[in-house]
């Protein structure tokens, strides 16, 4: 392995500015175009470090990485002040594909998701592919731009035996042995879905960087009654995403990063930074350290721990819940965890004019 250099040239910030200059203007371009339709918050999976699960983020996020082969893994327990706390958990590969080809590279990726809710034990369950085409726009490989498809399936279904009824309340106390009222056509609904997205990605080097992207899901709105109810659909959902990496100190580097979703009448936003201090190289490998601070508007701050050591990437998270429900969770929001295992076989040739290492 080839040691790390920590310098910084000063040379290369007029350009760094530059490219900056273009990201910005990309993500004014995507939030123009995004106000001018409706509203998300999360009927799907909801995560706090969502950099760290790519493909729940944007389709176009596949095989967008440094490396041969990426797993994710990503888990999240939310609101554990009540009763029964939600859980999730997110688990996905994605590589890039060999061809002939030398401006565009195919990636292809699977993904599967598991959420899990309330006294009904309500579960969503999603198997998902992904499949994105990455090209570069620029003879160094320094610009590139990518677009992904997600096609899949998921599966909702509940469980009625914890369950309680008004109709069971005999005037004095519960008796489960009245009826509940309900009818209930099934507890088990499956139906495809499918979602599309664009990201670009600008890499001068591993600290100098900006990654944008706009990502669409549940484009068909697929029907999701339990009573047959054809018009109850699910929403599209439009994400807007991005991260800025650069370095202000020879070892280190803040990395500004936004969310932004609209869902039916809902909306989400979450803006903050890292702040990444990079410790000496083990056997000529990164190690680092990063400290984040991110808010949701009206509902949480969040606090993130973020560790890169030899292939390995791993971040715990901590939500301090703000918004109404703060009487019920006594501002406890959610914890999470994130593992990224990246594969990466030695460069067994040195191109010519080819910075980025995707193209290496």
């Amino acid at each position: 392995m080839k040691k790390i250099n920590y310098k910084i040239n000063t040379n290369q910030f007029p350009r760094l500015w530059r490219g900056l200059g273009r990201g910005v203007a990309f993500i004014l371009f995507l939030l123009t175009s995004l106000l001018w339709s409706g509203t998300s918050f999360a009927q799907d999976i909801h995560l706090s470090q969502f950099n760290s699960s790519p493909q729940n983020l944007n389709p176009a996020q596949t095989g967008l990485f440094d490396g041969d082969w990426r797993f994710v893994g990503n888990y999240r327990s939310q609101w554990s002040a009540v009763p029964v706390p939600y859980k999730t958990f997110s688990l996905s590969t994605d590589t890039r594909l060999k061809t002939k080809i030398k401006s565009a590279v195919p990636g292809l990726g699977l993904i599967v998701n598991t959420d899990q809710a309330g006294d009904s034990k309500f579960s969503t369950t999603q198997i998902l592919m992904s499949a994105a085409i990455i090209k570069k726009l620029n003879k160094d490989s320094t610009h590139f731009i990518s677009v992904g498809i997600q096609p899949g399936f998921t599966t909702k279904n509940f469980n009625t035996g914890a369950l309680t009824y008004d109709n069971q309340f005999d005037g004095d106390k519960y008796n489960s042995a009245l009826s509940s009222g309900e009818n209930y056509t099934k507890t088990k609904i499956t139906y495809f879905d499918m979602g599309g997205g664009l990201a670009y990605l600008w890499k001068k080097n591993y600290r100098t960087q900006a990654n944008i992207g706009v990502s669409a899901f549940h484009i068909n709105t697929p029907k999701q009654s339990f009573y047959g109810d054809n018009s109850i659909k699910l929403d599209t959902k439009t994400t807007i995403s991005g991260l800025v990496q650069f370095p202000v100190a020879a070892q280190f580097d803040v990395i500004p990063t936004f969310l932004y979703q609209k869902q039916g009448k809902f909306n989400e936003t979450v803006v903050g930074a890292f702040g990444k201090y990079y410790l000496q190289p083990i056997d000529g490998m990164i190690t680092a350290v990063s400290l984040g601070g991110f808010f949701r508007a009206k509902d949480a701050f969040i606090l993130v721990a973020n560790m890169d050591y030899r292939n390995f990437n791993v971040g715990v998270s901590y939500d301090i819940n703000n918004s109404k429900l703060v009487a019920a969770t006594n501002n406890r929001g959610g914890f999470e965890i994130s593992i990224i295992y990246i594969i990466k076989k030695p460069v067994v040739f040195v191109a010519k004019k080819r910075v980025c290492p995707i193209y290496m």
